[in-house]
């Protein structure tokens, strides 16, 4: 149930669905569109930009000011420079389908 999909499998099950709602893509035509979506949201990160996909997730960058650590190997205190992060928010049907997901393996705790 918990299984590893891997991009060829990604690619498989997109080209599977849509042809079962009567969409011919070949494997290539679909790992070109994924490849060109990923191409894009990374150009729109690397500029500063954010990415709102209503619905599904909203992706951005997030300034993190510079900040002491602990390197617990060493007992060391490190500095860790200041940086941009990705953030990853999840939009409504992602939340549902956790939810969904909650309710399948836990029956509703």
């Amino acid at each position: 149930m918990n299984e590893k999909i891997i991009k060829p499998g990604f690619v498989k099950r997109i080209v599977d669905l849509l042809k079962s709602r009567d969409k011919k893509y070949t494997k290539e035509e679909i790992e070109y569109v994924l490849s060109a979506f990923w191409d894009v949201i990374i150009e729109a990160l690397e500029n500063g930009n954010s990415i709102n996909l209503n619905g599904y997730a909203t992706l951005g960058t997030k300034h993190m000011a510079e900040r002491k650590s602990r390197n617990v190997v060493e007992n060391k205190e490190i500095i860790l420079p200041e940086q941009y992060r990705i953030y990853f928010k999840p939009g409504s049907k992602l939340k549902q389908a956790a939810t969904a997901y909650t309710e399948k393996q836990l029956g509703g705790k």
